[in-house]
Formats: structure tokens, sequence, C-alpha cells
């Protein structure tokens, strides 16, 4: 139990690591986001047709059917999130960063007791960390790439996140195949 849960808070700190540097040193937000022709008056237009936070469809389904299908042909359709309907700091606050980690050890716990559940058909360290890097493999695809093809979100904003989700199932795969062997199968991290 000890080597799983030391496993557990390496993995975590790993992957924290790894997410500052993805998404702190990464090119999305000048290589892969778009800009708008103008982001003041695009923020007043935000402000008064998206009154709250949360996340819009343009055209919304929820009026007459043939309007809809009129407004589809005629465009634009768009998704949007709105994050801040008031404004923030460039930067979040730091319970933002603290949840944060809370999501990745949450994620990585429930990675253990998958890996911990099938250890013994997984006798060698690459068997092990294969295993968990095709799980993250298989989730990337299925959300991310779905994403882009259901609801049609950028493919190179989708494969960036579904490239840093791979990347993170790996790191995780990495560190706790190491603390996680076949013959510490009754070792259960819960």
């Amino acid at each position: 139990m000890k080597r799983t849960v030391l496993g557990i808070i390496i993995a975590a700190i790993v992957l924290y690591i790894w997410g500052f540097i993805y998404w702190g040193f990464g090119p999305y937000s000048t290589m892969i986001w778009k800009k708008s022709t103008d982001d003041v008056a695009a923020g007043k237009a935000l402000q008064e047709f998206f009154p709250q936070n949360g996340t819009y469809f343009v055209p919304s389904f929820d009026q007459d059917q043939k309007l809809v299908e009129t407004l589809y042909e005629e465009g634009p359709v768009a998704y949007v999130h709105m994050l801040s309907i008031n404004g923030r700091p460039i930067m979040a606050d730091f319970s933002n960063l603290i949840q944060g980690f809370f999501l990745n050890l949450v994620v990585i716990i429930l990675i253990a007791i998958l890996l911990n559940q099938v250890c013994t058909s997984l006798p060698g360290y690459l068997d092990r960390v294969k295993f968990v890097a095709l799980a993250g493999l298989i989730s990337a695809i299925f959300y991310d790439c779905g994403d882009a093809v259901w609801w049609m979100l950028d493919w190179s904003w989708e494969l960036y996140q579904a490239f840093y989700g791979f990347s993170a199932w790996l790191v995780i795969g990495l560190i706790l195949a190491k603390f996680i062997e076949p013959e510490m199968k009754q070792d259960s991290p819960t």
C-alpha cells in the first residue's frame, strides 16, 4: 500500500509540473486559438447577447424548427463558452491551481485502481506502461476527437488537448508502473 500511495503522490507532482510546462509554454494561445478582429467590440457583443456564464449554442435549438434550419443555413453557427461575464484577473486565482492538483490526484488514484486490477496480466514494466498509455490514447481520441467530430470544434485545438490528455496518461503510466507490480496485486490503493 505504501508503494502505491508513494507512486500516486509522485505521479501527481510530476503531472502537475508537466501540465504547467505544457499549458504555460505551449503555442495554443498564439498559434491555435483564432483572434477576433476587434476584442473590445467582440467583448461588448458577448456581454450583450450572452448575459451569464455558461455554454451557448447559436442558433439555439429551443425555437421554431424552421427558424433554426434557416439560421443554420445562413450562419454563423457557434459554440460559445462564457467564462467570466464581468471579467477577472488574467491569472486565475490560486484556488484554481489547487482544484487542478486535486483533479489530477483523483484521476491518478482511479488509474492506480485500474492498473492494480490488471497488473497480474501485465508482468513487465513496459506492459503496464503500454496498458495505461493505450487507455489514455483511447480516452483522448474518444473525448477530444469526439468534440471535433460531433460538435465540430476546431481540430487543431482538439488535437492539442488530446495530445495533452494522452501525454498525461503516459506520464502517470511511466510512474505508476514502477510502483504497482504483479506481486502487489493485493495492495489496493483504496
